[in-house]
Parts: structure tokens; C-alpha cells; sequence
């Protein structure tokens, strides 16, 4: 074959297709499986060619003093709305490193909204209720979902080569394993531990403790 026709069929042929990575998230206690494995945050590494899972919008609504859904997950650059579906005022607000911001006070039925830039984890909660918690994994990359009670993800068309996929839960932290696309590699599984896990409470967003009995009046708050 001559030169000339070997980089005309390198030019014309299709690029190798993308690839299935697929597993699961096990949570750990004392050394047995927990049934629940929900809310853990998996995502490719790096990984970009416009066709992946994650979106560029999410939705976390205030919702009987709770964010609903607990967890959400953009890519960078991706906006997250905060629409308030209670009764009452709420104040959204973080201070995470690199995704600060404050939503300031607003009423039932209002919405407001936060573009997120740079990648890892904000930590959201309402300065005006300490029982709200929640989380928004900002991710570099185009493949990313939250897993559901049986810990399972799935990801298409995912780029030939070796790649990282990592994971994040509340109480297990993170974790990554290594997978090849493009040949027979074996579902992916990653154990988080959730052993030593404690709760601690977090201040509002001056620095501060919350006042005895915040986030109870049912009232305006």
C-alpha cells in the first residue's frame, strides 16, 4: 500500500467508538455492605467529547426545611438553581473554597441561582435552618451521575484508553479506580467506608454558631 493511500484511509476512517464503563459503589460499615448506597457522586476523570451523562443545569429545591434532591452534580461551568418550595424564607449560601456565594433571603415560590466554575465539592446550606445540608459536585469532566439505593452507575460512549472514575459519598469520602475502554475490562466496583464516619455541625455563613432553636419557627422561617 503506498504512503499516499495509507493516509488517505487514516484521514477517511471513523474514530474508534466510545466504550461502556460500568459498576458499582459499595458502602462499608464495620465490614459489611450497607444496603443504601445512594447519593454517591461517580464521575470519569478528564473525560470530554460533548456526549457524556452529566448536565450543564441542576435543580436543588428548599423543600420542608430539606434540599431535595440532597445531592447534585455539574460540570464546570454548569448553573444550579435553588427554588424555594417551602412556606417560609430561606437563605442558600456556602462557603467552599473556589464556589462561595450567598443567595441572600428569599421568599416561598422564588428561585435563585449559582454558576459554578471551579471543579470539587460545595458544601450548601441555609443560614437560617442548620438541618439543611446539602452537596454539589462540580465535575471537569462529561461523565458523571448520582447513584440510586443500589449504588449501580453506567456511563456510554465513553473515549478508548485508560481512564480514572472516582467517587464521592457524604459519610465515605472519596475513592478512584483505574479502567481501560476498549478492550473486555471488568465492571468497575469501589468501596467507600463509612465506619468512622460522625456528623458534625456547621456554622452560618458569618463564622458563627446558630442561635438555640433555629430553623423551628414555623412561622416566617
Amino acid at each position: 500500500m503506498s504512503l499516499f493511500l495509507s493516509l488517505l484511509l487514516a484521514l477517511v476512517s471513523p474514530p474508534a467508538a466510545g466504550g461502556t464503563v460500568q459498576g458499582r459503589v459499595i458502602l462499608v460499615r464495620s465490614g459489611s455492605p450497607l444496603p443504601d448506597a445512594s447519593n454517591a457522586v461517580v464521575w470519569i476523570e478528564k473525560v470530554h467529547d460533548g456526549g457524556g451523562s452529566v448536565e450543564s443545569r441542576a435543580k436543588m429545591r428548599s423543600e420542608q426545611k430539606r434540599f431535595s434532591p440532597r445531592v447534585v452534580v455539574v460540570r464546570s461551568g454548569g448553573t444550579v438553581a435553588f427554588p424555594n418550595a417551602d412556606p417560609i424564607y430561606h437563605n442558600v449560601f456556602s462557603v467552599s473554597a473556589g464556589n462561595r456565594f450567598d443567595l441572600g433571603l428569599y421568599r416561598s415560590g422564588a428561585t435563585r441561582e449559582k454558576t459554578f466554575e471551579q471543579p470539587g465539592l460545595v458544601r450548601v446550606y441555609c443560614n437560617i435552618h442548620p438541618q439543611m445540608v446539602g452537596f454539589v459536585m462540580v465535575v471537569d469532566s462529561d461523565f458523571a451521575e448520582v447513584t440510586g439505593r443500589d449504588g449501580s452507575f453506567r456511563f456510554e460512549g465513553v473515549p478508548p484508553g485508560t481512564h480514572t472514575v472516582r467517587a464521592w459519598q457524604d459519610e465515605g469520602g472519596d475513592a478512584q479506580a483505574s479502567v481501560t475502554v476498549g478492550g473486555s475490562a471488568a465492571p468497575v466496583t469501589i468501596r467507600l467506608d463509612v465506619t468512622n464516619f460522625k456528623p458534625q455541625p456547621h456554622k452560618n455563613k458569618y463564622g458563627k454558631d446558630y442561635p438555640p432553636g433555629a430553623g423551628t419557627d414555623d412561622e416566617r422561617y
